[in-house]
């Protein structure tokens, strides 16, 4: 890969990352402008990364939560920002905000392609920010179900026997991202998530999401080329374990058996990184 090819896509992969977790402030009293991507503290690698490709800004754990944030308000490096997402963004809350920012700065907003090829840097980065990698657990004893944190993830999912379902999904309210997201792929479904009644302020809720072994394959030659740079890569690996051993039924089998102590070991690993 030549080293502009790698320079569009690692644009392409902040451009994920962005329409994800990314922000743009705009002060209007002070007519200055911030730029801010908040993670997962288990990721704070990838805001360092951020950090170090583009020389500026600071990356600072926030009170009272398990998060950290990138931000930077120096203006030139805002510029360079807006010139490396210009024409990448798809989500609707972000490119409202980069319109108005882009008219601040006098820079001709360009437009998103209406679709994307899947091999591109684009989804790794969306991965990493608003991809959720999840093993579902649908009936537990009412012993497991008391147990809390992580211990009581992993001895819930241990014991699950046939009750469980792995899944990755990205989820937005903006449902013709959603749309985008699945046009582009080209596989996956996607769900829609009524709105909480109870809940004034609640709105519907798209997905998408896959669940099958030849959607996680597909998924993953497309990673294989653009790797993901969380942590979420450590569970996208485990995912073929998953498969393996579901087909083997090692998490059927007797507790005192070698093929159950290795779905015992395999739980413990898929809970290593809190999400």
């Amino acid at each position: 890969m030549t080293h502009n090819r790698k320079e569009e896509q690692w644009n392409n992969w902040l451009a994920g990352i962005v329409d994800g977790d990314g922000y743009f402030y705009i002060n209007k009293k002070e007519k200055s402008i911030s730029f801010e991507i908040t993670t997962h503290t288990c990721d704070a690698k990838v805001l360092y990364q951020i950090k170090n490709k583009l020389k500026a800004g600071s990356v600072k754990a926030r009170s009272n939560s398990n998060s950290v944030r990138y931000r930077v308000k120096q203006k030139d490096i805002i510029l360079v920002i807006v010139n490396k997402l210009n024409g990448r963004l798809y989500h609707k809350p972000r490119l409202e905000q980069f319109g108005k920012v882009c008219e601040m700065l006098g820079v001709p907003p360009s437009k998103s392609s209406s679709l994307l090829h899947k091999d591109n840097a684009y989804f790794s980065g969306l991965i990493d920010s608003d991809g959720t990698i999840n093993i579902s657990v649908s009936k537990t004893s009412a012993e497991d179900s008391q147990k809390s944190g992580n211990f009581g993830k992993i001895q819930q999912l241990i014991k699950s026997k046939a009750h469980n379902q792995l899944s990755l999904k990205i989820t937005s309210v903006d449902q013709g991202f959603i749309d985008f997201v699945n046009k582009s792929l080209g596989f996956g479904t996607v769900y829609t998530e009524k709105p909480n009644k109870k809940k004034k302020s609640s709105n519907a809720k798209y997905h998408w999401t896959i669940r099958s072994f030849e959607e996680f394959a597909i998924l993953y030659e497309i990673i294989k080329k653009y790797p993901l740079r969380s942590v979420k890569m450590h569970r996208l690996r485990l995912a073929f374990l998953y498969f393996k051993y579901k087909e083997l039924k090692y998490h059927l089998k007797s507790p005192e058996t070698i093929e159950y102590k290795k779905w015992e070991k395999f739980c413990q690993s898929w809970y290593k990184y809190s999400f």
